[in-house]
């Protein structure tokens, strides 16, 4: 199977294609510089082309569905719905902690995904491999201290992964001490082939979604809606 994994969760857009075990394509791409809803549909096109295929030869497409920049998972989950419904081809909603924590699948210890979120806020979770991913601590947007009280109870390793593991290093060492060990920054950030690969296992057992009630995992009420509140009260 050909899969098409998507991710635009974070400041870089990132496209990976897959067949089973193997990555034809990876393209990763800053939206600092051009606009992600500017360069996704073309540099998907120029991907596929680049390895002498074309949309319709694919048997999946992957997207990420957060939690993360607002903006660009919209635009991801777009561009994503559109080409499944225009093509026929099966969908696969998946978590951008999951597809993080995939790059360390197999350790034997527990992982930590933390990205950065707003206001002192980072999204997290944690992972332990049994079997594929599975989740220890569930998805949640919080402060770092409350994430660090409810994983100091946990009484084993923890490997960290992501861009809040990076900005929070100092923190979390000096809560978890030993406890805690971290990856470099050539993690820091979801990939589009992590998507695909764990788009393929959901694809393999029929675990396709509905693109027209597929939601975003948000987390947390956007800066719209918080200030809507407000005045409403």
């Amino acid at each position: 199977m050909k899969i098409l994994g998507i991710d635009t969760s974070t400041k870089i857009c990132s496209l990976g294609l897959v067949e089973e075990n193997n990555i034809l394509a990876e393209y990763n791409l800053s939206s600092y510089y051009q606009r992600t809803s500017s360069i996704l549909v073309s540099t998907i096109k120029d991907m596929l082309e680049g390895v002498g295929l074309e949309l319709s030869d694919l048997d999946g497409i992957a997207v990420s569905i957060g939690p993360g920049s607002f903006t660009g998972l919209r635009i991801g989950l777009g561009v994503a719905k559109g080409l499944s419904y225009a093509s026929s081809i099966p969908l696969s909603a998946i978590p951008t902690l999951d597809a993080l924590a995939f790059s360390l699948k197999g350790i034997p210890f527990l992982v930590c995904t933390i990205l950065e979120s707003k206001k002192d806020e980072v999204y997290s979770a944690a992972f332990r491999e049994l079997d594929g991913l599975n989740k220890v601590v569930d998805y949640n947007c919080g402060n770092i201290d409350s994430l660090l009280s409810e994983l100091s109870s946990l009484k084993e390793k923890i490997v960290f992964i992501g861009e809040g593991a990076i900005k929070y290093r100092k923190i979390i060492e000096g809560r978890l001490g030993r406890k805690a060990s971290f990856v470099g920054p050539h993690l820091a950030l979801p990939r589009g082939v992590n998507v695909a690969f764990l788009g393929l296992e959901k694809l393999k057992k029929g675990e396709a979604e509905n693109i027209y009630t597929l939601p975003l995992l948000y987390l947390r009420k956007s800066e719209a809606e918080i200030i809507w509140e407000k005045k409403s009260k």
